[in-house]
């Protein structure tokens, strides 16, 4: 799997099924960076004898661009658990290390800011550490609204709980790159690619949900948006009975005064919503407008 070609993104969640997977992914995203000339931050794990030689990201693997620009400094590693070690365990201080090396960078000329770390590996078990790492992630995007900066974050799903994962794709629903299908946050839609299958349903589900909750809580803050989620399905080739019921799952869930408005939805789609008893909070736009 490899991140699209398309315009650059300020903070994309990608999504693989093996370390390999996620590094041929992550290869394509570094050499696109620093081609482009963006100073590089890497955040990943060395290994229990830190060498970073070890690392696919210095080794045979990795681009002739990106061996370089490990020499001349355009590109910087830092181990996790010195991370861990600079940060205090906060996302205070995740988030003070992530302005300092900003600053850093554009201070020494550089142009735009890259920034990227390996699967965390946390088990979020409870609402505290679902809490603190939303606010980690919300570091980078408060990062990237004021500066010229563009954030990868790796999630591997051979390394990660069930619970991370879900909970990772709520958080990041706004620009995701998974395993046969990718979600977009652009012109007030959540639009949505790829096929929605069996295989995907819960990673889906952790998407919307986290959708459904950004549009109603930007409501709540008086802002006169509508809480209503726009999803677009246009590039959606096909859905299963297990995702459509996710759909209506979400829908009857929602809070009062709150709708599901599915823009294009697919012919199959269509006739799963109708054998579900789709309800009221959901609409269907078949014409693309609403």
């Amino acid at each position: 799997m490899t991140v699209d070609a398309g315009p650059a993104r300020a903070h994309l969640l990608q999504v693989a099924e093996s370390d390999h997977a996620q590094r041929v992914g992550t290869a394509a995203w570094l050499d696109r960076e620093l081609a482009f000339g963006a100073k590089v931050f890497y955040k990943g794990w060395l290994g229990d004898d830190g060498r970073i030689e070890k690392h696919w990201i210095a080794g045979p693997q990795a681009s002739v661009r990106t061996r370089r620009a490990l020499e001349t400094g355009q590109l910087e590693f830092m181990d996790f658990p010195r991370l861990i070690d600079v940060v205090g365990g906060t996302a205070e201080g995740l988030h003070r290390v992530q302005s300092e090396e900003l600053h850093r960078a554009l201070d020494e000329g550089w142009t735009s800011v890259a920034m990227t770390q390996e699967s965390s590996r946390r088990p979020l078990v409870d609402a505290d550490e679902v809490a603190v790492f939303a606010q980690q992630e919300g570091g980078y995007d408060e990062l990237a609204d004021h500066f010229p900066l563009h954030v990868l974050c790796q999630l591997t799903t051979a390394v990660e709980n069930e619970v991370h994962v879900v909970h990772s794709l709520g958080i990041h629903h706004r620009d995701v790159v998974d395993v046969g299908w990718g979600a977009r946050e652009s012109c007030g839609r959540w639009r949505v690619s790829g096929d929605l299958d069996a295989y995907v349903a819960q990673r889906f589900g952790g998407a919307l949900t986290g959708a459904m909750r950004r549009v109603r809580e930007v409501a709540d803050q008086g802002t006169g948006a509508s809480p209503d989620l726009h999803v677009d399905l246009a590039g959606v080739g096909f859905v299963d009975v297990a995702c459509a019921q996710l759909m209506v799952l979400a829908a009857r869930s929602a809070p009062p005064g709150q709708r599901l408005v599915l823009h294009e939805p697919p012919r199959l789609l269509r006739r799963l919503l109708d054998a579900l008893e789709r309800p009221g909070t959901i609409v269907l736009d078949e014409g693309g407008t609403a």
